[in-house]
């Protein structure tokens, strides 16, 4: 896979791809929106923060996804990646089958591609303001353009506290990248819609990292 860096291509291919969820740092928020989930059938999470391993080969950098049925919808997340022994931020969309949540999200996850941004940043330029920047998203349904999603980094586990407690569960985090969770919505469902757009904002240094591409339906062999 090819990212930049202010231009420079970074060559760079996964080992591992790691989803966190449930990484809110307001545990009363936290544990509403685990309620929330119940009430659509998801089960709550087994420990908090929850890890997801799932295959690398899901990334994409392209602009499109393709999927069977339009049962799906993104969420934008911070992604950390491992790059060498350096760490970089980029921006990401863990697509997920929400009728298949229903029955296992980690499947859920599984079974659908991760668009990610092809510009990154290092983490060092900006972990010292981390907590300001912003991370929004849109969803495009029926044509018009909605905002999906918003909120900070502030809002989540720090990167290092994440990172340790992924390295505590034992989970690899050399060449690997890693969703970092996901800002609430701003509907009152989850939208199942043609395209989704998604930025990470820092004011401080007038930089953004954007994100977008379309949902293609794969033909239904009209087996269900």
């Amino acid at each position: 896979m090819k990212f930049y860096l202010d231009k420079k291509e970074i060559v760079f291919e996964p080992e591992n791809l790691l989803i966190a969820g449930y990484t809110a740092r307001d545990q009363k928020s936290l544990q509403a929106h685990i309620e929330e989930l119940k009430k659509i059938g998801v089960a709550a999470p087994n420990q908090v923060p929850m890890v997801y391993d799932l295959s690398p080969e899901l990334l994409s950098t392209r602009d499109f996804i393709t999927t069977v049925k339009n049962d799906g919808s993104g969420e934008a997340e911070v992604v950390l990646l491992s790059i060498n022994g350096k760490w970089y931020v980029g921006l990401g969309s863990d697509h997920t089958d929400r009728k298949l949540e229903a029955v296992s999200v980690h499947k859920s996850k599984q079974v659908c591609a991760k668009p990610i941004s092809n510009e990154l940043w290092e983490l060092a330029s900006i972990e010292d303001h981390w907590d300001d920047i912003e991370l929004k998203s849109w969803m495009v349904l029926n044509g018009k353009e909605q905002l999906y999603q918003a909120g900070k980094l502030g809002d989540f586990l720090p990167p290092k506290e994440l990172l340790e407690i992924i390295k505590e569960r034992g989970y690899s985090t050399t060449n690997t990248v890693l969703f970092c969770g996901t800002p609430p919505l701003k509907t009152d469902k989850f939208l199942y819609g043609e395209k989704f757009r998604a930025e990470l904002s820092d004011s401080k240094t007038n930089k953004k990292i954007k994100l977008s591409y379309e949902v293609k339906i794969l033909t239904d062999s009209k087996e269900d």
